[in-house]
Protein backbone atom coordinates (compact mmCIF):
# COMPACT_ATOMS: atom_id res chain seq x y z
CA UNK A 1 0.00 0.00 0.00
CA UNK A 2 1.47 3.79 -0.69
CA UNK A 3 2.73 5.70 2.03
CA UNK A 4 1.10 8.31 0.53
CA UNK A 5 -0.29 10.51 3.34
CA UNK A 6 -4.06 10.49 1.84
CA UNK A 7 -3.82 6.98 2.09
CA UNK A 8 -2.16 6.60 5.60
CA UNK A 9 -5.51 5.97 7.38
CA UNK A 10 -5.87 2.49 5.87
CA UNK A 11 -2.95 1.19 7.50
CA UNK A 12 -4.63 1.42 11.22
CA UNK A 13 -3.44 -1.33 13.40
CA UNK A 14 -5.47 -3.56 16.07
CA UNK A 15 -2.48 -4.02 17.74
CA UNK A 16 -2.13 -0.07 18.12
CA UNK A 17 -5.64 0.12 20.24
CA UNK A 18 -4.11 2.35 23.30
CA UNK A 19 -5.17 -0.25 26.20
CA UNK A 20 -2.80 1.53 28.67
CA UNK A 21 -4.26 5.13 27.21
CA UNK A 22 -6.49 7.62 28.58
CA UNK A 23 -10.48 7.15 28.29
CA UNK A 24 -10.03 10.04 25.51
CA UNK A 25 -7.21 8.43 23.57
CA UNK A 26 -9.10 4.93 23.31
CA UNK A 27 -12.06 6.72 21.98
CA UNK A 28 -10.48 8.57 19.31
CA UNK A 29 -8.58 5.27 18.10
CA UNK A 30 -11.81 4.04 17.45
CA UNK A 31 -12.44 6.57 15.36
CA UNK A 32 -9.41 5.47 13.05
CA UNK A 33 -12.27 3.12 11.83
CA UNK A 34 -15.48 5.22 11.54
CA UNK A 35 -13.71 7.40 8.94
CA UNK A 36 -12.64 4.44 6.59
CA UNK A 37 -16.56 4.46 6.34
CA UNK A 38 -17.88 4.59 2.31
CA UNK A 39 -19.52 8.24 1.75
CA UNK A 40 -20.59 9.13 -1.41
CA UNK A 41 -17.96 10.50 -4.05
CA UNK A 42 -16.08 9.93 -1.30
CA UNK A 43 -16.31 13.08 -0.12
CA UNK A 44 -16.39 12.00 4.05
CA UNK A 45 -18.79 14.64 5.79
CA UNK A 46 -17.97 13.82 8.96
CA UNK A 47 -16.36 15.16 12.30
CA UNK A 48 -15.96 13.98 15.64
CA UNK A 49 -15.73 15.32 19.02
CA UNK A 50 -14.88 12.68 22.07
CA UNK A 51 -16.45 13.80 25.38
CA UNK A 52 -15.84 11.59 28.34
CA UNK A 53 -17.39 8.55 27.73
CA UNK A 54 -19.30 9.69 24.60
CA UNK A 55 -18.07 10.51 20.82
CA UNK A 56 -20.38 12.82 19.36
CA UNK A 57 -20.87 12.84 14.93
CA UNK A 58 -21.92 15.65 13.43
CA UNK A 59 -22.25 16.23 9.67
CA UNK A 60 -19.42 18.38 7.96
CA UNK A 61 -21.17 21.30 6.18
CA UNK A 62 -18.05 22.29 4.12
CA UNK A 63 -17.79 18.56 2.79
CA UNK A 64 -21.79 19.28 1.56
CA UNK A 65 -21.75 18.83 -2.58
CA UNK A 66 -24.33 21.01 -3.41
CA UNK A 67 -24.75 20.35 -6.66
CA UNK A 68 -24.04 16.80 -6.38
CA UNK A 69 -26.04 16.54 -3.26
CA UNK A 70 -28.66 18.99 -3.28
CA UNK A 71 -31.09 17.26 -0.69
CA UNK A 72 -28.05 16.40 1.82
CA UNK A 73 -29.40 12.80 1.11
CA UNK A 74 -26.40 11.17 0.89
CA UNK A 75 -24.36 13.19 3.14
CA UNK A 76 -26.42 11.38 5.85
CA UNK A 77 -26.33 8.18 4.38
CA UNK A 78 -22.20 8.32 4.75
CA UNK A 79 -22.32 9.70 8.23
CA UNK A 80 -24.42 6.50 8.90
CA UNK A 81 -21.83 4.56 7.41
CA UNK A 82 -18.83 5.96 9.45
CA UNK A 83 -21.20 5.70 12.51
CA UNK A 84 -21.57 2.06 11.87
CA UNK A 85 -17.91 1.55 11.11
CA UNK A 86 -17.39 2.96 14.55
CA UNK A 87 -19.48 1.07 16.27
CA UNK A 88 -18.42 -2.34 14.63
CA UNK A 89 -15.05 -0.56 16.14
CA UNK A 90 -16.32 -0.38 19.42
CA UNK A 91 -18.07 -3.61 19.96
CA UNK A 92 -14.39 -5.29 18.92
CA UNK A 93 -12.71 -3.47 21.39
CA UNK A 94 -14.97 -4.54 24.05
CA UNK A 95 -17.53 -1.28 24.39
CA UNK A 96 -21.34 -1.38 24.47
CA UNK A 97 -22.85 1.36 23.27
CA UNK A 98 -25.70 3.50 23.49
CA UNK A 99 -26.64 5.65 20.28
CA UNK A 100 -28.97 8.61 20.30
CA UNK A 101 -30.31 10.44 16.98
CA UNK A 102 -29.97 14.17 16.88
CA UNK A 103 -29.74 14.72 20.43
CA UNK A 104 -30.26 18.60 20.35
CA UNK A 105 -33.16 20.11 19.00
CA UNK A 106 -32.31 22.69 16.57
CA UNK A 107 -28.68 21.51 16.04
CA UNK A 108 -28.98 19.39 12.83
CA UNK A 109 -25.32 19.09 12.37
CA UNK A 110 -25.08 17.27 15.41
CA UNK A 111 -26.31 13.83 14.24
CA UNK A 112 -25.69 11.44 16.62
CA UNK A 113 -24.37 10.98 20.52
CA UNK A 114 -23.09 7.73 21.04
CA UNK A 115 -22.48 6.66 24.70
CA UNK A 116 -19.66 3.75 25.04
CA UNK A 117 -19.43 1.61 28.21
CA UNK A 118 -16.88 -1.00 28.76
CA UNK A 119 -17.37 -4.74 28.97
CA UNK A 120 -20.46 -4.39 26.93
CA UNK A 121 -22.11 -7.07 24.98
CA UNK A 122 -21.91 -7.50 20.66
CA UNK A 123 -24.79 -6.95 19.08
CA UNK A 124 -26.29 -10.40 17.70
CA UNK A 125 -26.19 -8.75 13.91
CA UNK A 126 -22.48 -7.67 14.06
CA UNK A 127 -20.43 -10.64 13.18
CA UNK A 128 -17.10 -10.55 14.48
CA UNK A 129 -15.80 -10.83 10.56
CA UNK A 130 -16.94 -7.51 10.04
CA UNK A 131 -14.03 -6.00 12.40
CA UNK A 132 -11.31 -7.08 9.73
CA UNK A 133 -13.93 -5.98 6.65
CA UNK A 134 -13.26 -2.29 8.06
CA UNK A 135 -9.40 -1.68 6.67
CA UNK A 136 -10.36 -5.08 3.48
CA UNK A 137 -13.49 -2.83 2.36
CA UNK A 138 -13.18 -1.08 -1.20
CA UNK A 139 -15.54 0.56 -3.14
CA UNK A 140 -14.88 -1.57 -6.78
CA UNK A 141 -16.45 0.36 -9.48
CA UNK A 142 -14.59 -2.41 -12.08
CA UNK A 143 -17.02 -4.82 -14.56
CA UNK A 144 -18.03 -7.58 -12.55
CA UNK A 145 -17.51 -11.00 -14.02
CA UNK A 146 -21.71 -12.22 -13.39
CA UNK A 147 -21.40 -14.89 -11.50
CA UNK A 148 -24.49 -15.52 -9.35
CA UNK A 149 -24.36 -15.79 -4.94
CA UNK A 150 -24.97 -18.55 -3.66
CA UNK A 151 -28.14 -18.39 -1.44
CA UNK A 152 -26.12 -18.84 1.62
CA UNK A 153 -24.38 -15.72 0.80
CA UNK A 154 -27.37 -13.85 -0.50
CA UNK A 155 -29.50 -14.46 2.42
CA UNK A 156 -26.44 -13.53 5.04
CA UNK A 157 -26.59 -10.27 2.55
CA UNK A 158 -30.35 -10.18 3.15
CA UNK A 159 -29.71 -10.70 6.87
CA UNK A 160 -27.93 -7.01 7.06
CA UNK A 161 -31.05 -4.99 7.39
CA UNK A 162 -32.10 -5.50 10.79
CA UNK A 163 -34.05 -1.76 11.77
CA UNK A 164 -37.56 -1.56 11.87
CA UNK A 165 -38.98 0.36 9.56
CA UNK A 166 -36.24 -0.41 6.75
CA UNK A 167 -36.61 -2.77 3.83
CA UNK A 168 -33.30 -4.30 1.54
CA UNK A 169 -34.62 -5.40 -1.65
CA UNK A 170 -32.31 -7.59 -3.56
CA UNK A 171 -32.82 -8.99 -7.07
CA UNK A 172 -31.16 -10.97 -9.33
CA UNK A 173 -34.19 -10.57 -12.21
CA UNK A 174 -33.30 -9.78 -15.54
CA UNK A 175 -35.67 -7.38 -16.18
CA UNK A 176 -35.76 -5.26 -13.41
CA UNK A 177 -31.74 -4.76 -13.85
CA UNK A 178 -32.34 -4.07 -17.86
CA UNK A 179 -34.83 -1.13 -16.35
CA UNK A 180 -32.52 0.11 -13.93
CA UNK A 181 -29.64 0.56 -16.47
CA UNK A 182 -32.13 2.71 -18.59
CA UNK A 183 -32.61 4.83 -15.85
CA UNK A 184 -28.87 5.10 -15.12
CA UNK A 185 -28.51 6.23 -18.09
CA UNK A 186 -31.24 8.90 -17.82
CA UNK A 187 -29.33 9.80 -14.72
CA UNK A 188 -26.04 10.60 -16.24
CA UNK A 189 -27.12 12.57 -18.82
CA UNK A 190 -28.99 15.08 -16.38
CA UNK A 191 -26.30 14.81 -14.17
CA UNK A 192 -23.49 15.28 -16.32
CA UNK A 193 -25.52 17.97 -18.54
CA UNK A 194 -25.93 20.22 -15.38
CA UNK A 195 -22.76 23.04 -15.46
CA UNK A 196 -23.70 23.09 -11.85
CA UNK A 197 -22.77 19.38 -11.27
CA UNK A 198 -19.74 19.27 -13.43
CA UNK A 199 -18.43 22.15 -11.82
CA UNK A 200 -18.56 20.56 -8.50
CA UNK A 201 -17.30 17.58 -9.44
CA UNK A 202 -14.52 19.18 -10.82
CA UNK A 203 -14.07 20.99 -7.23
CA UNK A 204 -13.75 17.34 -6.07
CA UNK A 205 -11.52 15.99 -8.03
CA UNK A 206 -9.37 18.23 -7.61
CA UNK A 207 -9.23 18.08 -3.33
CA UNK A 208 -8.31 14.91 -4.41
CA UNK A 209 -11.07 12.68 -3.13
CA UNK A 210 -10.79 10.09 -5.78
CA UNK A 211 -7.60 8.53 -6.55
CA UNK A 212 -6.22 9.66 -9.35
CA UNK A 213 -2.76 10.45 -9.64
CA UNK A 214 -2.46 14.27 -8.38
CA UNK A 215 -1.12 15.62 -11.97
CA UNK A 216 -4.46 13.28 -13.43
CA UNK A 217 -6.87 15.01 -11.12
CA UNK A 218 -5.09 18.74 -12.18
CA UNK A 219 -5.88 18.13 -15.64
CA UNK A 220 -9.11 16.74 -15.11
CA UNK A 221 -10.06 19.74 -12.64
CA UNK A 222 -10.03 22.52 -15.48
CA UNK A 223 -11.51 20.39 -18.15
CA UNK A 224 -14.30 18.67 -16.20
CA UNK A 225 -16.23 22.20 -15.79
CA UNK A 226 -16.66 22.66 -20.20
CA UNK A 227 -17.04 19.62 -21.01
CA UNK A 228 -20.39 17.87 -21.00
CA UNK A 229 -19.51 13.59 -21.26
CA UNK A 230 -22.46 12.40 -20.27
CA UNK A 231 -23.52 11.04 -24.01
CA UNK A 232 -20.45 8.86 -23.66
CA UNK A 233 -20.12 7.90 -19.94
CA UNK A 234 -23.40 7.05 -19.30
CA UNK A 235 -23.76 3.99 -21.87
CA UNK A 236 -20.13 2.69 -20.64
CA UNK A 237 -21.58 2.95 -16.67
CA UNK A 238 -25.15 1.07 -17.39
CA UNK A 239 -23.58 -1.73 -18.69
CA UNK A 240 -22.29 -1.86 -15.16
CA UNK A 241 -24.99 -2.79 -14.16
CA UNK A 242 -25.63 -6.00 -16.27
CA UNK A 243 -22.12 -7.47 -15.21
CA UNK A 244 -23.43 -7.68 -11.82
CA UNK A 245 -25.54 -10.28 -10.86
CA UNK A 246 -27.68 -8.42 -8.28
CA UNK A 247 -29.25 -4.99 -8.35
CA UNK A 248 -29.98 -4.08 -4.12
CA UNK A 249 -31.95 -0.77 -2.81
CA UNK A 250 -32.64 0.21 0.72
CA UNK A 251 -36.03 1.33 1.64
CA UNK A 252 -37.59 2.96 4.47
CA UNK A 253 -41.51 3.87 5.50
CA UNK A 254 -40.40 7.26 6.19
CA UNK A 255 -38.10 9.66 4.62
CA UNK A 256 -35.97 12.09 6.93
CA UNK A 257 -32.76 12.60 8.33
CA UNK A 258 -32.91 10.23 11.15
CA UNK A 259 -33.76 7.22 7.97
CA UNK A 260 -31.12 8.32 6.06
CA UNK A 261 -28.33 7.79 8.71
CA UNK A 262 -29.76 4.55 9.21
CA UNK A 263 -29.43 3.64 5.55
CA UNK A 264 -26.01 4.57 5.55
CA UNK A 265 -25.59 2.06 8.79
CA UNK A 266 -27.43 -0.88 6.79
CA UNK A 267 -25.63 0.14 4.11
CA UNK A 268 -21.99 -0.01 5.47
CA UNK A 269 -22.86 -3.37 7.58
CA UNK A 270 -23.80 -4.91 3.70
CA UNK A 271 -20.73 -3.84 2.31
CA UNK A 272 -18.35 -5.30 5.34
CA UNK A 273 -20.23 -8.64 5.40
CA UNK A 274 -19.70 -8.07 1.38
CA UNK A 275 -16.25 -7.88 1.96
CA UNK A 276 -16.34 -10.61 4.57
CA UNK A 277 -17.47 -12.85 1.90
CA UNK A 278 -15.30 -11.68 -0.98
CA UNK A 279 -18.09 -9.94 -2.79
CA UNK A 280 -18.43 -6.29 -4.52
CA UNK A 281 -20.18 -3.56 -4.11
CA UNK A 282 -21.04 -0.44 -6.04
CA UNK A 283 -23.25 2.50 -5.49
CA UNK A 284 -25.82 3.05 -7.91
CA UNK A 285 -26.85 7.01 -6.90
CA UNK A 286 -28.19 8.26 -10.01
CA UNK A 287 -31.18 6.75 -10.30
CA UNK A 288 -32.27 7.61 -6.59
CA UNK A 289 -31.06 11.30 -6.69
CA UNK A 290 -33.68 12.77 -9.22
CA UNK A 291 -37.03 12.33 -8.58
CA UNK A 292 -38.66 11.71 -12.07
CA UNK A 293 -36.12 9.06 -11.90
CA UNK A 294 -36.72 7.53 -8.21
CA UNK A 295 -40.95 7.11 -9.18
CA UNK A 296 -39.51 4.78 -11.53
CA UNK A 297 -37.52 2.64 -9.13
CA UNK A 298 -40.20 2.35 -6.61
CA UNK A 299 -42.34 1.30 -9.28
CA UNK A 300 -40.33 -1.83 -9.85
CA UNK A 301 -40.42 -2.75 -5.93
CA UNK A 302 -42.74 -5.34 -4.86
CA UNK A 303 -43.47 -2.65 -2.09
CA UNK A 304 -43.98 0.24 -4.01
CA UNK A 305 -44.82 1.83 -0.56
CA UNK A 306 -41.42 1.94 0.92
CA UNK A 307 -39.17 4.75 -0.53
CA UNK A 308 -36.05 4.18 -2.14
CA UNK A 309 -33.29 5.70 -0.41
CA UNK A 310 -29.88 4.13 -1.31
CA UNK A 311 -28.84 2.04 -4.58
CA UNK A 312 -25.88 -0.42 -5.70
CA UNK A 313 -24.85 -3.24 -7.71
CA UNK A 314 -23.72 -6.90 -6.19
CA UNK A 315 -21.25 -9.05 -7.34
CA UNK A 316 -17.91 -10.76 -7.87
CA UNK A 317 -15.13 -8.92 -9.10
CA UNK A 318 -11.21 -8.56 -8.69
CA UNK A 319 -9.75 -6.98 -5.60
CA UNK A 320 -9.43 -3.24 -5.79
CA UNK A 321 -5.56 -2.01 -6.73
CA UNK A 322 -5.47 1.35 -4.63
CA UNK A 323 -8.00 2.65 -1.80
CA UNK A 324 -9.89 5.52 -1.97
CA UNK A 325 -7.93 8.79 0.16
CA UNK A 326 -8.77 9.53 3.54
CA UNK A 327 -8.53 12.89 4.91
CA UNK A 328 -6.19 12.68 7.76
CA UNK A 329 -7.88 12.15 11.64
CA UNK A 330 -6.44 15.74 12.54
CA UNK A 331 -9.10 17.48 10.44
CA UNK A 332 -12.19 15.33 11.59
CA UNK A 333 -11.39 15.57 15.15
CA UNK A 334 -13.88 18.96 15.86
Amino acid sequence: MTSEPRFEAWQVQEQDFPREGSPAEKLKFLIRYAMLAPSGHNIQPWKFTVREDEIYVLSDKTRWAKGIDPNQRELHIGIGCALENLLVAAEHFGYGHQVTYFPEAGREELVTRVKLTPDGQPSHYRDPSLFKAITARHTSRSTYNGQPLSKQDFDRLQNCCVEPGFWLYMTSDLEVREKVQELLIRGHVLSMGDPAFRKETAYWIGQGVFAFPRPLAKMMQFAFPYTNVGWAMAPIDSRLVMTAPVWAVICSNVNNREAQVKTGQIFARFCLTATALGIRVHPMSPVVEYPELKVQVTQLLPKPEMIPQHAFRVGYAEPVKSPAPRRQLSEILA
